[in-house]
């Protein structure tokens, strides 16, 4: 198959458009077939893609982080003929990391000549689909306050920035789930419905997760003091979190989030609101790897 770059010019800062110059070089020493676009705007990779596919393209490729993964991976989504392929070259790149998919061009390189295409889950949530974590409450809160220092600052700094605006500003949310038919209720300040393991540029929040066994990991970190969070912090950027007494952590194929309307973040980008039914469909992508 011949691959079908989408390519996000701006991901990483930049970066993302040199390391496919050099993902180019290597393609075409090797004597590839490829042809690719770049996007102008944000949220013009999905439209891309489905344009791509329409002219029989079935083999397309992300190039750049997690934002430009989900929306092909949304696009794509449910097409038994498609394959995507993954040049993670974003500032994140967390979804690739669930599938142990190299950043170095030159491995990158060889997944996509020479992979194999596997099947991957993904999640669908007010009908937008997410291919690596829904979030509610404090990253959410992270996501915002990232945006304040983007404008300053590049890479990962605006979102440590962001993190620390967020901690010191804790506020919990009032849940009640249902999840598989069990239904509880919690005041959450963190809620996460995983398909990969890491978000936020590698914390893994969903150590547990496997982006392809068909269920999603649920992490819930419950109301808790600011002091209580900062001891709790080391263990969460660690993925040491799980089975400890604030953390709630399940598996689920379906999550429905009852309460207020509240603001939820798929892949790092908000859009969507809770109230919401939080699904899982197995095997709707198959991912070059």
């Amino acid at each position: 198959m011949r691959p079908y770059f989408i390519v996000n010019p701006v991901a990483c800062g930049g970066k993302a458009l040199e390391k496919f110059a050099e993902l180019r070089k290597i393609l075409e020493e090797r004597g590839a077939d490829y042809t690719f676009v770049m996007t102008e705007k944000a949220g013009e990779s999905a439209p891309l893609a489905e344009a791509a596919y329409k002219s029989g393209e079935r083999y397309i490729v992300a190039v750049g982080g997690d934002g430009t993964v989900s929306e092909i991976a949304g696009a794509l989504g449910g097409k038994e003929d498609a394959v995507m392929g993954i040049c993670p070259f974003g500032t994140g790149n967390d979804f690739a990391s669930a599938l142990l998919l190299s950043p170095d061009p030159v491995k990158t390189a060889e997944t996509i000549l020479n992979g194999s295409p596997k099947p991957v889950d993904l999640g669908y949530a007010g009908g937008r689909a997410f291919v690596n974590v829904l979030g509610l409450g404090f990253d959410v809160d992270v996501v915002i306050n990232t945006e304040r220092y983007k404008s300053k600052y590049h890479g990962m700094i605006p979102y440590l920035f962001g993190i620390a605006r967020s901690m010191f500003h804790l506020s919990s949310t009032h849940l009640t789930i249902t999840a598989d038919g069990e239904v509880f209720e919690v005041d959450a300040l963190l809620t996460a419905i995983a398909n990969g393991r890491c978000f936020g540029g590698g914390m893994p929040v969903a150590p547990k997760a496997d982006p392809s066994d068909g269920y999603f990991d649920v992490c819930i970190i419950k109301k808790i003091s600011l002091f209580r969070f900062l001891t709790l912090l080391p263990l969460f950027l660690k993925g040491k979190h799980v089975g400890k007494k604030p953390v709630m952590y399940f598996k689920a194929k379906e999550v429905e989030l009852s309460c207020g309307r509240t603001p939820l973040e798929l892949d790092g980008e908000l859009g969507e609101y809770a109230p919401a039914k939080v699904k899982i469909m197995e095997s709707a992508l198959r991912i070059m790897r």
